[in-house]
């Protein structure tokens, strides 16, 4: 074996052999590349697709229209927008009836009541018997909470129920 300063002399044959691997290497690279993009493609176009379907799911369970199946409580809500914490802002009620059960016939009626009487204004003191008056909303939508009683929100937006993520009232 030879030497020379950059280490031992390359023999023919291996050099013939490494110039072959390179040659085929290069001229396999574009076909490669385009398989690799092939695969990405399908991979990304999968992950599309299936994240599409999950999204339209569970767009149709969430936002398919309920009845109110819990009649006992009315969730007034202060705004059309949820807290940051994710809750719902406002206040509830129920109304006594005679057998001692809250029952709820008229959510919007009730919920206005509360409005009138300042029930959401700044300042609002429960335990006074005379606070100001409150502003009501000019209109009012029914959506449908989690536990199947009625929310109703301070809007005049029909879509608002799904915006907040609340099932829409079934006409």
């Amino acid at each position: 074996m030879r030497f020379d300063e950059r280490g031992p002399a390359m023999r023919p044959e291996r050099d013939a052999a490494i110039r072959a691997m390179l040659i085929d290497e290069a001229s396999r690279a574009p076909e490669m590349k385009a398989a690799r993009r092939r695969r990405n493609w399908m991979i990304w176009s999968g992950a599309g697709v299936l994240a599409i379907g999950i999204g339209a799911t569970a767009g149709a369970v969430v936002l398919q229209a309920a009845q109110v199946s819990n009649d006992h409580i009315v969730h007034c809500l202060s705004s059309d927008r949820r807290a940051a914490d994710g809750g719902y802002p406002g206040s509830q009620a129920t109304l006594a009836s005679r057998d001692g059960q809250g029952r709820v016939d008229d959510a919007i009626e009730l919920c206005t009541l509360m409005w009138q009487q300042g029930v959401f204004e700044d300042g609002f003191d429960a335990a006074s018997a005379s606070n100001p008056p409150g502003a009501v909303p000019p209109a009012f939508q029914v959506c449908v909470m989690p536990d199947g009683s009625a929310a109703v929100v301070p809007s005049d937006e029909p879509a608002v129920c799904s915006r907040l993520s609340l099932a829409p009232l079934q006409d």
